[in-house]
């Protein structure tokens, strides 16, 4: 599968990245996962769309998972470890967990 962002192409081979946290956990490279954790982290709270708080009483978490990935150019070198943090935004309660939603549309 190839990628192509901002003038360079990624290469991205199946079956090589972890599926889990737990399983990260294992691998010889977790200290890159875990800078890739670190950064992903970072840039959700300078974006404001994350940040670690205590769960009100009575509240149900919204499940979220971590998603791996190697990154590689275009002669399969790889150059970045990638992490991003997902929600089931199906699981929301509209009024609840949101009050309105976008769809932009030309």
């Amino acid at each position: 599968m190839l990628c192509i962002a901002k003038e360079q192409v990624f290469t991205v081979i199946p079956g090589e990245d972890c599926h889990s946290l737990k399983e990260a956990r294992t691998f010889p490279d977790w200290p890159e996962w875990e800078k890739a954790i670190q950064i992903e982290l970072e840039q959700l709270w300078w974006m404001g769309t994350w940040k670690l708080v205590d769960k009100p009483v009575g509240a149900v978490p919204i499940a979220n998972k971590w998603v791996f990935t190697k990154k590689r150019n275009k002669e399969g070198i790889l150059t970045k470890y990638k992490a991003r943090l997902v929600t089931k935004g199906c699981a929301q309660c509209l009024g609840h967990d949101y009050l309105e939603t976008h769809s932009p549309v030309m």
